[in-house]
């Protein structure tokens, strides 16, 4: 029996943000099995997160900085498992995404920015603790979770 990722994200959403947090359904491509959120802090309307759970992989767009994070479940990483130790590893990673999310909407991160080497702008990254890791959200690429 497949993953509710719907089910998943609300439980999910509703566990880790408060009422000090707006969350609503965001339009997405539901044939694919991928389910998103939009959370926005009801204390900063500068700072807003795309959470979106898919059968393979948890993402966090963050859009006022064009930057995101996924974390991927590799189904073969668990192949011997039941599918009960499954759903529960990828609502444990889910969850880590949240933390970050929550992180940044509260006020954390450190932003930083450098020239593109291949075209005019910059190159943004973002870079968060949450849970004793070390998250970087970029554009085109991400690292985390890293011990710190």
């Amino acid at each position: 029996m497949a993953t509710d990722n719907k089910a998943m994200l609300n439980r999910v959403i509703a566990e880790v943000f408060n009422e000090e947090f707006v969350s609503m359904r965001v339009s997405s491509d539901e044939a694919h099995g991928t389910h998103s959120v939009q959370v926005n802090s009801r204390f900063s309307d500068d700072r807003t997160a795309i959470i979106r759970a898919g059968h393979v992989w948890m993402e966090a767009f963050i859009p006022e900085l064009n930057v995101q994070t996924s974390i991927l479940v590799d189904d073969g990483e668990v192949d011997d498992d039941p599918e009960d130790v499954i759903e529960a590893e990828k609502e444990a990673r889910l969850r880590k995404i949240c933390r970050v999310m929550h992180a940044y909407l509260e006020g954390g991160g450190h932003i930083s920015e450098r020239r593109s080497l291949l075209s005019r702008g910059v190159v943004r990254k973002l870079v968060i603790e949450s849970d004793g890791f070390e998250w970087r959200l970029g554009r085109n690429s991400w690292s985390g979770p890293k011990p710190v």
